[in-house]
């Protein structure tokens, strides 16, 4: 499988520096812009599926790119932002204030360990690895769009280079930006 891999464009948390996460929030003006930008970008490129994250930003980008390459999309849960429990809507400043010893413990990077109410690497790694799992199961041998999230992309690129969760850290995907990779169709 060929897969491709975007995140929605720019969100109004994005550029306030805010946790998103679950927060179902719609694409700034920009982001639509970008959007418009990126169906232009891959109007050449023949895929076989499009597959999108159920958030609002992602669906909207989606909106965008599909009605451009003349195709529908699917939705995959699987694909959904990683829940930042009590950090969302919050910039880490105002996380530092409020929850100073969450912050302190760094539980964002911890395997199992989250803001309360949130997902752990673990959790939201092993929903991604399933979904990704699925795609490869259901579009053997096809070229394929993903269109998801910051940390969704991040989780995407950990499972399709083999890396560890230390490892994934360094890995940013900017709205709109595209990577590919090619997968085993073997599970």
């Amino acid at each position: 499988m060929h897969l491709y891999v975007t995140r929605h464009g720019e969100t109004g948390y994005n550029v306030l520096g805010r946790y998103c996460g679950s927060t179902d929030i719609p694409l700034s003006d920009t982001g639509i812009a970008q959007a418009h930008e990126l169906a232009e970008r891959l109007r050449g490129t023949v895929f076989d599926a499009v597959v999108s994250s159920p958030m609002l930003r992602a669906r909207q980008t989606a909106d965008i790119v599909c009605a451009a390459l003349g195709m529908p999309y699917t939705v995959y849960e699987q694909f959904a932002e990683r829940d930042m429990g009590v950090y969302e809507g919050l910039t880490k400043d105002e996380v530092r204030e409020r929850f100073p010893e969450m912050w302190n413990r760094q539980c964002t990077t911890k395997t199992d360990d989250a803001p309360d109410g949130g997902e752990t690497l673990a959790q939201v790694c092993g929903r991604i690895d399933g979904g990704l799992d699925q795609l490869r199961h259901d579009y053997h041998g096809k070229v394929i769009l993903l269109i998801c999230h910051g940390f969704t992309a991040r989780a995407v690129n950990r499972y399709c280079c083999n890396l560890t969760f230390d490892e994934m850290a360094g890995f940013v995907l900017k709205n709109c930006e595209v990577v590919d990779y090619i997968l085993s169709d073997k599970l």
